[in-house]
């Protein structure tokens, strides 16, 4: 018998990008725990080779389709117990370049998505009187970090909207569990290189000495990356508490993070932003 399996009985949970790194990893551990398991990811045949060993209903799509958490929700059979919002993605680029249709999509990926597909199952977690909604953030979410301003901007505003939602539903007995990890060996880096804006890379974008320093960032990055299996503990973890913590940062780097943004100046902390992210000084712009 696994270690959570008695607390989890009959629990159902519904996991988004399921398909790979954290949402896999925390689908497996629960589903070693004897969770009944709805999985979603876009992709079927990756999302296949998870739900298969595992019992598991797989639901594709994209999930911020309304059509396709219908049928998330519909796959509940009427109970949800745990929904992990992990899906999500960061499109990389200066504010300024970043488009209009490519902001939005960040948006409707990593903020409404999650938000809508907790509205759905809301309705299953109320008549139960219990649930746990996980909102997979990021340290992100704390602080905003140059070159990714917009995935920051989903991020505080899915830990705004979480904070709210965490105080509205409280007398059912839900509890909303923010979990902001640091770097993660996942497809993270390899999607967002694969999304950089294209103005940022011309040899006339007054950005183009930025992403010169991408491939320096993300070597930096990993060396403290963890693995989506530590992330999948933490989330399991807090599943099975009966009263969990609001937020739980998750990796050395995350923990430092936050620690110093409480303490240090705004001006230092921009500092060592600039230092990180190779920020060219002024004298080396035109």
């Amino acid at each position: 018998m696994s270690r959570f399996s008695q607390r989890f009985s009959g629990h159902v949970a519904v996991i988004t990008g399921a398909s790979a790194g954290i949402g896999r990893a925390t689908a497996r551990l629960l589903g070693e725990n004897g969770v009944r398991l709805v999985l979603n990811a876009r992709r079927l045949d990756r999302l296949a080779e998870v739900a298969e060993p595992l019992g598991a209903t797989a639901v594709d799509g994209d999930i911020t389709d309304p059509a396709v958490r219908a049928r998330v929700v519909e796959a509940c059979r009427g109970r949800c117990d745990i929904l992990v919002n992990n899906a999500g993605y960061g499109e990389p680029g200066p504010v300024e370049v970043v488009s209009e249709e490519d902001a939005r999509r960040q948006f409707e990926v990593n903020l409404f998505a999650p938000a809508f597909l907790a509205q759905a199952v809301l309705p299953l977690m109320r008549k139960q009187r219990s649930g746990h909604i996980i909102q997979v953030s990021s340290v992100a979410g704390r602080l905003g970090y140059p070159l990714f301003g917009w995935y920051c901007a989903t991020k505080h505003a899915l830990e705004g909207l979480s904070d709210a939602l965490r105080i509205e539903v409280s007398p059912w007995d839900i509890h909303v569990v923010l979990i902001e990890p640091g770097p993660v060996r996942t497809e993270f880096f390899e999607v967002t290189k694969a999304k950089v804006s294209p103005q940022m890379t011309q040899k006339a974008s007054p950005y183009v000495r930025y992403f010169d320093a991408v491939d320096d960032i993300e070597r930096d990055f990993m060396k403290q990356a963890t693995t989506p299996e530590k992330i999948a503990q933490v989330i399991v973890k807090a599943c099975a508490a009966r009263r969990p913590r609001s937020r739980y940062a998750v990796t050395a780097m995350a923990k430092a993070t936050v620690a110093v943004s409480k303490f240090l100046p705004r001006r230092l902390l921009d500092w060592v932003c600039r230092r990180q992210f190779r920020i060219p000084r002024a004298a080396e712009v035109d």
